[in-house]
């Protein structure tokens, strides 16, 4: 399983694969002072009384992949253009 964290300014965007290439979004949400640097991780739980290992690989650094306003390019009336 793959999961992607983007962010726009104080906009994050988390969006999961099955194959690291088609991802889905999971989550938007805004932080109101979330638009200057930031600390992240990754966590594990259980939602039960329980234990397990949770084993992360290939963890990467890089530009947004996010695309800006992707769904206003799709509502747009083509009469427009």
């Amino acid at each position: 399983m793959w999961y992607r964290l983007s962010r726009r300014e104080s906009d994050y965007c988390i969006e999961c694969s099955e194959d690291g290439t088609a991802f889905r979004q999971m989550r938007i949400c805004h932080l109101w002072n979330g638009g200057g640097e930031i600390s992240f991780g990754i966590y594990a739980c259980s939602p039960e009384d329980s234990s397990f290992r949770a084993k992360f690989s290939d963890l990467t650094v890089g530009e947004c992949l996010w695309k800006a306003h992707e769904h206003f390019r799709l509502l747009k009336n083509p009469a427009e253009d």
